[in-house]
Order: C-alpha cells, then structure tokens, then sequence
C-alpha cells in the first residue's frame, strides 16, 4: 500500500447575485460571488465584459469562498423591463490550482435606470380671448406615474386637472384664463426637479412652453350725440368711443 495521496480534480464554480436588481441613480448594489469552495484571490481584474454594465469595486471576504463588491452602474442607461448580462470570471482556481470551470455566468432579473426624466409643454391654442380655454400638453421623455399641476406655474391663468391615457407619458389638462386681463407674455413653466420617473430618478432643471397671448377684456362703447335737439332739415354727429380697437 502506498502513501496517502489526495486528489482533486473538481473545478470551482461560482454563482452570482445582487443586494438590489432595481438600480436608479445615485444607487449601488452589493454584488456577492459564492464559489463552491475556497480559492486563491479574487479582484476585479478577473472578471471580463462587464465594462458598458458598470463597474465592480471594494473586493472583500473573510474565508476566500464567498466575495463581495460593491457594483455601480453606469450613468444614462436605461433597461426598464428586467433582463440579463453576462459575466465571465477568468483565472481563477482553487488551493489545488484547478481553474474555475463554466465560463460566463449570466444574473439574470436586474434593471438598470440612470436616465433623468425631460418633458416639453404645448398648448392648443396660443391666442386666447374671453371665454376660451385651451388644452395643455405635458409630454415626458418616459413614464411619470401621480403627475399633478402642483410643479406647474402658469401665468395668468388656471390649470384643470392632468390625465393620461398613455400610462403615464403624455398628460393633458386644461388651461383657463383669467377673466379681464391683456398679456402678451405668458408661458406654462413646468419644476422638473418635482417630478420622477418610475424607479425614482428626478428630472433636473425645468420646461416652458412657448409664449402665448391672453385678452379676455371685453370692449366697451360709449355713444355721444352733438345736437341733442334737432328739427326739421338738421343732422347731427353720433359719436361711437370703444374702449379698444374693434373690427
């Protein structure tokens, strides 16, 4: 009978996972790699195609089987539904020196949004007179979801209240004008900051419409006649004053 020998002739392998699979910005995720047994070092440098996904930094672990590190994803990507990236760790291996089989690894469920939202504003009508109303239009870049008229400024006016039949895109409410007033300067002037999209990132700066003019002053007239006492064979001139020009 000879000596004891070992042998080891099973390859590591690795599964993947993440503290959060719904990353907006200003977010990170813990990243943990559970290898089926202790190996010899771990650090970015050992994993490949991650460079358009985001970056692994702050490699640690206590017993050399599982690692931890700290993912951060990329600015202005955005992956709403849930989807999957691959991963491929290479080099490593295990006390024996058998490398670490399998190949790519892919963690699959995760969504990625680092996209702020942006909006434009039109209106229907840009020339509004007593008793009428337009409609204003709130189109963001993506989905908006409880979009109220609270970060909305409009001048001289009143806004009704936002719908959307879009899930949330497109919102339309109307706009009423103050009642005996002339402007020619008036914009609708939305706070993008107060709003945000559906994983929670906040627009930034803020959105106006074009300019639109307001003249809900009714005309008046006053009529003067200079003969107030006319006979047979005489005129007189009727004078008509409005308080504006009128067609």
């Amino acid at each position: 009978t000879s000596s004891n020998y070992e042998i080891d002739t099973k390859k590591p392998t690795v599964a993947i996972s993440f503290s959060d699979t719904e990353l907006a910005i200003g977010e990170t995720a813990t990243a943990t790699f559970a290898f089926s047994e202790e190996i010899k070092g771990f650090t970015s440098s050992d994993i490949s195609q991650y460079g358009t996904l985001g970056t692994f930094s702050g490699f640690s672990t206590t017993d050399n089987i599982t690692w931890t590190a700290i993912f951060t994803p990329p600015a202005s990507v955005e992956q709403r539904s849930p989807g999957q990236f691959s991963l491929t760790v290479l080099g490593m291996a295990d006390l024996f020196g058998n490398e670490i089989g399998g190949g790519s690894m892919t963690v699959k469920g995760y969504t990625i949004d680092t996209v702020r939202p942006t909006s434009t504003i039109a209106l229907g009508d840009s020339t509004l007179t007593a008793g009428e109303s337009t409609t204003v239009t709130v189109t963001f870049s993506e989905a908006v979801p409880g979009f109220t008229a609270d970060d909305l400024t409009a001048s001289n006016g009143s806004l009704g209240t936002f719908v959307s039949s879009d899930s949330g895109i497109t919102w339309t409410a109307s706009y009423t004008p103050d009642a005996d007033l002339a402007s020619t300067t008036n914009v609708v002037t939305l706070d993008n900051t107060g709003i945000a999209d559906a994983a929670g990132n906040a627009g930034s700066g803020a959105a106006s419409s074009a300019n639109f003019t307001i003249d809900t002053v009714r005309p008046t007239a006053t009529i003067t006649v200079a003969d107030t006492a006319l006979k047979i064979g005489e005129t007189s001139l009727v004078t008509i004053v409005f308080s504006q020009a009128v067609s």
